[in-house]
C-alpha cells in the first residue's frame, strides 16, 4: 500500500526530513532526536540547543515548493512539547522552491517573539 506523502516533505531536490534535522543539530550544536519525536519520552525534531541561558527545542519542516503555510497546530505541537522538555520552542522551515537567486537563505528558524525579547535583553 502506498503511504500519503505531505507536500511540505519532499525526499528530492537536496535531501530527505532526515537530513535537514541533522544539518539543523549540527549547525545549532543541538542533537537530532532519532525518529522525529516518535518515542513518548524524546519528542521534537532537535533537542539541546542553546543560545545564552535559553534552551530550544526545534520543530523541521521542509517543502520543495516556493512557499510554506505555517500551520496552528505545529505551533501549538512544539509549545506543548518544549514545556515539557523544559525548552523553548523553535519551528526550522526550508523552502526548497525559490528561484537561485544566491542571496537568500533557505533555512530559516522562527522562535516565539517573548523568546526573542528575553534574548534581546540578556
Amino acid at each position: 500500500m502506498t503511504r500519503f506523502r505531505s507536500k511540505v516533505y519532499s525526499d528530492t531536490e537536496g535531501g530527505s526530513p532526515t537530513e535537514q534535522e541533522e544539518r539543523v543539530a549540527q549547525k545549532t550544536g543541538g542533537k537530532r532526536v532519532s525518529g522525529s519525536g516518535a518515542s513518548m519520552y524524546s519528542k521534537g525534531d532537535v533537542r539541546d540547543v542553546r543560545l545564552g541561558d535559553v534552551d530550544f527545542l526545534i520543530e523541521c519542516k521542509q517543502t520543495k515548493y516556493a512557499s510554506l503555510s505555517v500551520k496552528w497546530d505545529w505551533l501549538t505541537k512544539i509549545s506543548s512539547e518544549a514545556i515539557t522538555a523544559q525548552s523553548e520552542p523553535a519551528l526550522s522551515i526550508e523552502i526548497k522552491g525559490g528561484a537561485d537567486d544566491n542571496s537568500t537563505d533557505r533555512d530559516w528558524i522562527m522562535i516565539p517573539l517573548r523568546v526573542f525579547e528575553r534574548m534581546r535583553n540578556q
